[in-house]
Order: structure tokens, then C-alpha cells, then sequence
């Protein structure tokens, strides 16, 4: 397990109009923060722009208050029994007064455990199981009204045979099919996909083609998905339906482009579905002031997850978890607050993949 120990930063949120709920600017002292993001594996790239934006909102906040946030960063790989060992690292050595997680492996490996510690949580992806009233907060948008919202509008553009392809490996993928049946309804076409090997990619592709759907929806994790896609493109010969994607093409771009080529142009024209969370100018400035470069995907909910934090602190964990349920700010993509059980309200959107990009209307 590799290990990140990113030493005492000292950090201002963005001036873009953030509540702060429990007053942490008039307190003194040092909390800690126990962040398990993962920097190998098959989705390093959204963890280490997770990291970046994580480690900005710190030094940002750190610099103009004299409440100050340490972290200290286990790598989890995306990865579930990496994610367990961080956990038990963090808990047991550190001992953390908060927690903020990436990925979605890990937290359904260690979502009991966060119950009983009681800690506050925030969460950067999407937990498998389905979301309660508890102590973890899911910065990025909840994906399964974005999927119902995606089932509504193929029903009314008058799809008569989706087919939805969709990966085993997480409980994510299953609760991204059940929001867009919530969506379309049970007349909903489903095959689930288990592995990558060329045997499973091509069967695959000849069942999904042998269905004769009017659309392809990929709720895949990005390595099976881009070859699923390719494979589809290959049997069709491009005589093929409309592909739609959720974002797991823009956090899993690099897997694509492993199989696509950069820019992706055997996929123009694709749709994908997302919620639409604009980077703030000002977000983007200090990103690129510290790094010299443009904010990657995964920067603005690290960023998030620290300001969501840091801005509803309170000594008492309950005290702060309660804090965390009246969060309601702009942060680096946008206005930021959470339903009854935790998850972050969607903006949702439709947009078109155009040379790798999503090109929103």
C-alpha cells in the first residue's frame, strides 16, 4: 500500500459564497483528516485530481484561519482490500476526526465500520448500497436520479428497446440500472458484463447486437466498457444504435483512449448523461496558479469535500454531522447541498461527445 503523508498545509475556501454552518473561522487549533484516494489503479487519474483539489481547498483554508486542517493520505488503488488496510491504518494510527473517502470500492468495504465510528464522512463517488439518513455525504451528484432523469427522456424521445450494458464489479453499476428502470420502466433490455477477456468482450458484443436495440446504454467501469464499445463498433461495422454514456467516460478517459485513440472520434456524437457542475473561474484560477495547469476531473470534489468539511466543523462529531445535513454553498463546480440521506443534489444535463470532450447545449 502506498502511502501519502502530506505534512501541515495552512488553507481559504473560495470567496464564492459559502455558508459557513458552524462558525469554524472563530476557533482555534488543528483537526485531522483521514483521506483514502486512490492514485494507482484503474481510475488514478480522478485520485490524484481528487488530491490536487483536496490539498488546494487545505492550504487555501489554512492560510487565512487559525482552525487548522491536517491529512494525512493512504492510496487505496481503487481498490477494495487496499481501501480496508488504509482504513485500519488511518483509524488505528492517525486516528482522524473526520474521514474524506474517494472511491467507491473501498466505501462499501468499510461503510459498517464508518456507522459505528460515527466520524463524519465525505464521500467522492457513489456507495453501492442505497444512501440513509447517516454520518456519509456524497459529494459528487448522485448518479441514480441523473439515470432515472436518463430513462424519462429516452421514454419521451420515443425509445422502444433500450439496452442497458452494465459491470458486476461494484453495487454502483446495479444502482445506476435500477435508477434508469425508475426512469423507463421494467421494458428495459439488461445484460450484465463479467470481465475484460477477448472471449467475454466479443460474446458480449453479439448478444447486444442479437437484441436489436434501438439505444446502448454503457454503465460500465471504463477498461470494459471502451472495449466493449470498440467491439460493438467492429461487429456493426458502424451500422449501430446510439451509444449513451454516463460519466464514467470522462473520469475513465485515459482506459478509453487506450482503446480509442486520443480524442475518441470513433465515439462523436455519443450521448452522456451527467450532471452539470461548471468549474467556477475562480476555481479554475487558483488551481491553475498552484499547479500550471488546468483542473483534471476528480479536482473540484476533492475540492468540495474539504470546504464541506472544513466549513461545517464542530467539535462534537454529531454536532458536526448535523452541520454537514444544512451545507449549502458554491464550491469549485457550483452550488453544493444534499438530500434527506446524504447524497448531492444533480443538476441534470445531456451532452454530446465531441473529440473527447463533452459538449453541453
Amino acid at each position: 500500500m502506498k502511502k501519502i503523508l502530506l505534512g501541515l498545509g495552512v488553507l481559504v475556501v473560495l470567496g464564492v459564497g459559502v455558508v459557513i454552518v458552524g462558525h469554524p473561522s472563530a476557533q482555534k487549533g488543528s483537526v485531522s483528516l483521514g483521506v483514502i484516494a486512490g492514485v494507482t489503479g484503474d481510475y488514478a487519474a480522478a485520485g490524484e485530481g481528487y488530491v490536487k483539489g483536496f490539498e488546494l481547498a487545505r492550504e487555501e483554508w489554512n492560510k487565512s484561519h487559525a482552525l487548522q486542517f491536517e491529512a494525512v493520505f493512504e492510496d487505496d488503488g481503487f481498490n477494495a482490500q487496499k481501501g480496508v488496510a488504509a482504513y485500519n491504518k488511518i483509524k488505528s494510527v492517525d486516528k482522524p476526526d473526520a474521514y474524506a473517502i474517494v472511491s467507491s470500492f473501498t466505501i462499501d468495504a468499510i461503510a459498517d465500520n464508518l456507522h459505528q465510528e460515527g466520524l463524519p464522512v465525505a464521500l467522492g463517488f457513489e456507495q453501492g448500497v442505497a444512501a440513509t439518513d447517516d454520518n456519509i455525504f456524497q459529494v459528487f451528484p448522485a448518479a441514480r436520479p441523473i439515470m432515472e432523469g436518463l430513462g424519462k427522456q429516452e421514454k419521451s424521445d420515443g425509445y422502444k428497446k433500450p439496452l442497458v450494458l452494465f459491470s458486476n464489479n461494484s453495487p454502483v453499476y446495479q444502482n445506476f440500472v435500477a435508477g434508469f428502470v425508475d426512469g423507463y420502466g421494467e421494458d428495459v433490455v439488461k445484460e450484465v458484463i463479467s470481465g475484460t477477456d477477448g472471449n467475454t468482450i466479443r460474446a458480449a458484443a453479439t448478444r447486444a447486437l442479437a437484441d436489436r436495440p434501438d439505444s446502448i446504454n454503457f454503465f460500465m467501469d471504463p477498461p470494459a466498457g471502451a472495449l466493449l464499445a470498440k467491439e460493438i463498433l467492429l461487429q456493426s461495422k458502424g451500422n449501430h444504435p446510439p451509444f449513451v454514456f454516463d460519466q464514467s467516460i470522462q473520469s475513465g478517459k485515459p482506459d478509453y483512449e487506450k482503446v480509442f485513440g486520443k480524442g475518441l472520434a470513433a465515439l462523436d456524437e455519443s450521448m452522456v448523461v451527467l450532471s452539470r457542475n461548471d468549474l467556477t473561474q475562480d476555481f479554475k484560477t487558483l488551481y491553475k496558479n498552484k499547479y500550471q495547469s488546468e483542473p483534471p476531473f476528480g479536482a473540484d470534489i476533492g475540492y468540495n469535500s474539504f470546504e464541506l468539511l472544513a466549513s461545517t466543523y464542530a467539535s462534537s462529531p454529531q454536532t458536526w454531522i448535523k452541520n454537514m445535513k444544512q451545507a449549502d454553498f458554491v464550491g469549485a463546480d457550483g452550488k453544493v447541498l444534499f438530500n434527506q440521506v446524504g447524497l448531492r443534489v444533480p443538476n441534470l444535463a445531456f451532452g454530446t461527445l465531441k473529440n473527447g470532450e463533452v459538449v453541453l447545449p
